[in-house]
């Protein structure tokens, strides 16, 4: 394993990497705020900050941007920090996503997750609506150039990608995409402005957020799964869905999470995708907490114990080939 340290900026010790180095690199980030776009296209880096709460990535890129050619930047040109490699590792960093108010920003990636065998633990990742990408893209854009980005031409191969112990912050669909992502023992935060919930309350909208909106494709037997995770936040209660379906396929299980008051007791949106009911598997086991009681809509599904053991950690990194 080859060990550097930051010095000036991170995008310098990247690009500092020969070419022709295969071994691991870790590459060490003091504590400071940089402000920087990171790319990580090279596999085997591990970059590990000195304290999550005082080592923050930041930049403020939004979709509504309109670029020099006149197009608009759109989501997936939006992001902060995007791994495009195989075998990286983020440990103990904020990554942030700071370009303001969503109805200003609209989506505004902090993590473009494009990497197979990608692990996060101990950080933050933290933005407002289209947080955190785990790629890849869906295999077809509803509308032409929707995907605008460095994935658009990309194979679309399922990826596989754990999470632990982190922070993750945001408010429509703010955990999305058509990998494969295991979530363990970390904080899902939703959060909004003060403007959007006083429409919430005077009852112009329905809900105030969507935590997950999973792509995944036909036949995939793992989409998001969350395990021993908290749903967290101080918005009115229950005013934010768990996930609704970016594609018909979609899946996403929670199993022995919590589920703070905020949770909507219908738990999960169609989208109003008539095939997306039939189609895609919204599951729990073992929910605690006040968002977990009420009545589910009728195609989610209560999990049997022996169910369960079929999305575990254990089950998933082995089918996916993924030792951590």
């Amino acid at each position: 394993m080859i060990s550097l340290t930051v010095k000036d900026s991170i995008n310098s010790t990247l690009n500092s990497i020969p070419r022709e180095q295969t071994d691991t690199v870790r590459i060490f980030v003091p504590n400071g705020v940089y402000e920087e776009r990171i790319e990580i296209h090279r596999p085997n880096v591990i970059l590990e900050g000195e304290d999550v709460n005082k080592t923050v990535i930041r930049a403020g890129f939004r979709a509504s941007e309109i670029l020099e050619d006149g197009s608009r930047r759109g989501t997936f040109r939006s992001y902060t920090v995007r791994v495009d490699a195989e075998n990286v590792s983020i440990k103990n960093i904020t990554v942030e996503n700071c370009s303001g108010p969503r109805k200003e920003a609209e989506q505004a990636l902090a993590l473009y997750a494009d990497g197979e065998k990608l692990t996060v633990t101990g950080c933050r990742i933290l933005s407002r609506q289209d947080t955190l990408f785990i790629g890849p893209l869906p295999q077809k854009e509803l509308q032409p150039g929707g995907f605008k980005g460095p994935g658009e031409t990309k194979e679309r191969v399922p990826l596989h990608q754990y999470y632990k112990n982190c922070e993750i912050a945001g408010d429509i669909d703010f955990i999305f995409g058509s990998g494969a992502a295991f979530f363990e023992d970390c904080v899902i935060r939703s959060i909004s402005e003060e403007a959007i919930i006083k429409e919430f309350e005077d009852g112009k909208m329905n809900a105030l957020g969507y935590v997950c909106a999973p792509s995944t494709y036909e036949n995939e037997k793992f989409g998001f799964v969350f395990e021993n995770c908290e749903f967290v936040s101080d918005l009115p209660k229950e005013s934010v869905y768990l996930a609704r379906p970016w594609r018909d396929f979609a899946k996403c299980v929670f199993l022995n999470c919590t589920m703070g008051e905020h949770i909507k007791k219908e738990g999960f949106h169609d989208w109003n995708k008539t095939n997306a009911r039939k189609n895609c598997f919204f599951a729990e086991y073992n929910s605690k907490g006040p968002g977990a009681y009420g009545r589910r809509e009728y195609y989610a599904k209560e999990l049997s114990p022996d169910e369960a053991k079929k999305f575990s950690k254990k089950t998933f990194l082995e089918s996916s080939g993924f030792y951590i």
